[in-house]
């Protein structure tokens, strides 16, 4: 099973990078909540990966939407089956409000052509966009109360579905009948993760070095972000400036794989890779990540005077 999984991903990076994408290492080492990180140009997605979804967890979820929320990605699962069938092409499903797709579902939405069926409670709908269906039976000069009858719902429905609801497929079919014209919304998956809301972080026992690490990144004026599944332990970032992925070492003795990771999935996402440490050290680097002791952490007052020692750092590579 764990071989077919490999050979799966590595298939996927292919066909992603056909396509014009850079995608993150496929083995970043470890137990991560992603499998791939996967960019073009400004198109980027975070990407689970398994075989039957339903094993998907809401831990899991929450660490995703907030990696796509700080990062402006889109996160998706790509899996097979759920429950004991197979998952339909053309249909996003959820769970944990996080999209799920088919693989052939996923690559024809990096093609451009999205799905506008979604799986729901008793069945599959279709988003309706109601700006078009408001306007088309206005034109036609068909009233609410002559839609809800030809379409046999009620006139409450007809007007949710102008306000942008969705229908189920057997209502939406009799409602493009009715309205000769295509009144569906494709799905869009990053705005939907978007609206997901997020509970409040927990952020459990903490030790007095990552409490250490908060208080002075906060300090200087970024957001920290703590991750539990992922190669990298935080993201620090400002609006519209400079965003790091941190990984927070006890020392620096074997984490050369770490590192790496780290590298190569702010490589894929347009950031800047960080390493802090506990203990004093004389390496400004490791894999080309630059590392701050915390003690040089310490000692940064300010936004600038960190980025200042993380650019010297930088420099000394």
């Amino acid at each position: 099973m764990e071989e077919n999984r490999r050979i799966f991903i590595r298939k996927l990076c292919e066909a992603l990078e056909k396509r014009g994408f850079v995608t993150s290492d496929p083995d970043l080492g470890g137990l991560v909540s992603f499998e791939l990180i996967a960019r073009r140009e400004q198109e980027k997605y975070i990407i689970k990966i398994l075989h039957n979804v339903d094993t998907f967890r809401i831990l899991n979820a929450v660490e995703m939407v907030r990696l796509s929320r700080v990062t402006g990605a889109a996160a998706v699962v790509i899996g097979e089956r759920a429950g004991n069938g197979l998952l339909e092409d053309g249909v996003v499903y959820y769970r944990h409000r996080v999209p799920i797709m088919s693989p052939l579902t996923f690559m024809d939405y990096v093609d451009g052509r999205r799905p506008n069926i979604f799986s729901g409670p008793g069945g599959f709908y279709i988003p309706i966009n109601g700006v078009a269906m408001h306007t088309i039976r206005e034109r036609l000069g068909y009233s609410i109360g002559f839609v809800s009858n030809k379409v046999g719902t009620s006139r409450r429905s007809i007007s949710l579905y102008e306000g942008g609801s969705a229908s189920t497929i057997d209502v939406y079919t009799k409602l493009e009948e009715l309205l000769k014209y295509d009144i569906s919304s494709s799905i869009d998956i990053l705005k939907m993760v978007n609206e997901i809301e997020l509970p409040v972080e927990d952020p459990g026992e903490i030790n007095e070095f990552i409490r250490e690490v908060i208080d002075n990144i906060v300090k200087t004026g970024y957001d920290f972000y703590s991750m539990k599944k992922a190669p990298f332990d935080a993201i620090a970032n400002r609006a519209m400036d400079t965003m790091f992925l941190i990984g927070l070492f006890e020392s620096l003795s074997e984490k050369m794989g770490r590192a790496l990771a780290i590298k190569n999935v702010s490589e894929i996402f347009q950031t800047e890779p960080l390493i802090i440490t506990r203990m004093e050290t004389t390496k400004d680097n490791i894999a080309k990540c630059p590392v701050v002791s915390l003690h040089e952490l310490r000692e940064a007052s300010s936004k600038d005077s960190l980025e200042m020692i993380i650019e010297r750092k930088k420099n000394l590579q």
